[in-house]
């Protein structure tokens, strides 16, 4: 269902406010080697803000894919502006799961919001149809580990990161300690963590797969382990050069039926509600989620005394270390053909504001997008600091899978579970449609 929040405050301090407003020039920010490559680029689509003389009253349509404590942090900071820029008003919406179908439709007629959020693909999916965005003074800001992420070869950024993909797997750290278990670093420590919480009558891992993204999400977590991580199982490069052999995608979809006929999966597992991996986790009748941070927050609002953690994947092969996922997430940019991108600029210089960075990192648990912003993971903090240090591999659709395919997951991952799928059809589905979105790229 889509929901809708419009914001719209008019004053009539307009001119006042508006007055040496600025969305950053057209000159690139300083501090990066990449700035010389994309300042033609940016040059010729820079345009200057509007002056106290040009201010008028303007609608910008901002759209995500964003839903609970991530849509409300963000809402939170749009009300901010409008308050302070009365002569803008801002439609913000959210339509959650079927994001991804309709930013599709709006591509094919051209016909795109002023400003959206990304979802993990402003480079591979959406550039041609953004604004670069380099000559903004937050530019200089965006994270290190931020930047490669949302890079183009060339060195354009086309989004602003409010935080970062940075995740592994949440879990209840009182359920481990009340069972003398070890936050587990091997897969086969994991399955033997699995059956001491099995035989507590506790779920194990806890999916809400009415949402079929949840269990291609289970897919995104766990596949690199076993096809990218380890030196020696390594096909990243045949994954992204076509020659890869699918067969050995047998291994991942056969460890999501294992997990569901040794009854480590909730039983409700296909028709679950999304919503309700929050409430297991908090409460303590679920161990693990193999969600990103942002299920945390929600958990705390159920149980703000539940005792909630993050930990890596844990290594499938010997001699293979434990690894975090990581990438774009938050992130928003501006349609390059709207009639409004002097107040979408102003609206992200906005949303770049160090408060309103901070405000979005911890209502998603994870970390900022921009430098040298103060903010507090409250629960999760500990864990970010204790495993800073880890790899952190791209989200594995993102990286390896050409366009298209998150719904060959959405698709595979329910038919395994329910047997009208065998773990060969899946792999001979993935194969497929593989071949076919690689050759229309």
């Amino acid at each position: 269902m889509k929901k809708t929040k419009t914001l719209a405050l008019f004053g009539l301090s307009t001119l006042m406010i508006m007055a040496g407003c600025s969305s950053g020039g057209s000159t690139p920010a300083q501090g990066s080697s990449s700035d010389a490559g994309t300042s033609a680029a940016v040059a010729s689509t820079s345009i200057a803000a509007p002056t106290a003389k040009e201010a008028k009253q303007v609608k910008l349509t901002v759209m995500t894919n964003a839903t609970g404590n991530t849509f409300d942090a963000i809402q939170a900071v749009i009300n901010g502006f409008t308050k302070e820029n009365p002569n803008i008003q801002v439609d913000f919406s959210t339509q959650g799961k079927d994001y991804e179908q309709l930013m599709k439709a709006k591509m094919a007629s051209n016909d795109l919001p002023d400003l959206f959020a990304t979802h993990g693909w402003s480079v591979n999916r959406y550039s041609e149809y953004l604004r670069p965005l380099n000559d903004q003074e937050w530019f200089a800001r965006i994270g290190d580990t931020t930047k490669p992420a949302i890079s183009d070869k060339q060195g354009n950024i086309y989004v602003l990161p409010l935080n970062i993909d940075q995740s592994g797997i949440v879990y209840n750290k009182k359920v481990l300690k009340d069972l003398n278990l070890e936050v587990p670093k091997t897969w086969e420590e994991l399955l033997n963590s699995f059956k001491v919480i099995k035989n507590a009558n506790i779920t194990p891992i806890h999916i809400g797969g009415k949402d079929t993204t949840k269990l291609a999400g289970f897919f995104n977590k766990i596949a690199p382990i076993f096809l990218v991580t380890d030196k020696a199982n390594n096909y990243g490069d045949s994954l992204k050069d076509g020659s890869f052999d699918w067969s050995k995608w047998n291994i991942v979809s056969q460890k999501l039926v294992d997990l569901k006929n040794e009854g480590y999966l909730n039983k409700d597992v296909v028709t679950a509600d999304p919503l309700s991996a929050a409430e297991k986790l908090a409460t303590g009748k679920a161990a693990f989620l193999f969600e990103n941070n942002a299920i945390v927050a929600e958990a705390l609002k159920i149980n703000p005394e539940a005792q909630i953690g993050m930990m890596p994947v844990p290594a499938y092969y010997k001699g293979d270390e434990p690894v975090l996922n990581g990438g774009e997430r938050e992130a928003f940019g501006v349609w390059k053909q709207s009639k409004n991108v002097n107040e979408a600029l102003l609206l992200l210089k906005y949303m770049a504001k160090s408060d309103n960075i901070a405000k979005v990192a911890e209502a998603t648990g994870m970390p900022a997008g921009l430098k040298d912003v103060s903010y507090n993971l409250g629960n999760l903090t500990a864990d970010f600091t204790k495993y800073k240090d880890l790899r952190t591999i791209p989200v594995f659709d993102r990286e390896y899978l050409p366009n298209g395919m998150w719904s060959t997951l959405k698709t595979i991952g329910p038919a395994l579970l329910t047997g009208d799928m065998s773990v060969e059809e899946s792999s001979r589905m993935m194969s497929d449609d593989y071949k076919k979105l690689r050759s229309q790229k």
